[in-house]
């Protein structure tokens, strides 16, 4: 393994969620990792915090109800599996993560990881 191919945690769950043949679940869990490890450096706050920020500016839809509600789990406590129920569907995921980006201003962040 030469160094270009050494990543980290963070770019590394950016390189799955391009992926859509991973599992869902692994998926769904990256992305809320990007988001907590993102704003937890970025702007410090938890990602509680910055979910409940974003679902007052209209984005908790029903569109995105799985989304927001896999998100906002504290580290799957509640027992229940969203996947279990197919209730993932990669591409409004995918758009619901964009959106938290560009409504958080950081889409050009979001542009460049997913490219």
């Amino acid at each position: 393994m030469n160094l270009e191919e050494i990543q980290n945690d963070y770019q590394s769950f950016w390189q799955i969620i391009k992926d859509v043949n991973q599992p869902p679940a692994l998926i769904a869990n990256c992305m809320r990792h990007i988001i907590e490890y993102f704003f937890g450096f970025i702007e410090k706050i938890k990602l509680k915090d910055v979910l409940e920020a974003l679902e007052k500016k209209d984005l908790n839809t029903n569109k995105y109800k799985a989304f927001f509600r896999y998100m906002n789990r504290e580290s799957h406590s509640d027992g229940i599996n969203i996947f279990d129920n197919g209730e993932f569907e990669h591409g409004c995921f995918k758009e619901a993560f964009e959106l938290v980006f560009e409504k958080s201003g950081y889409i050009n962040h979001y542009n460049k990881m997913i490219s």
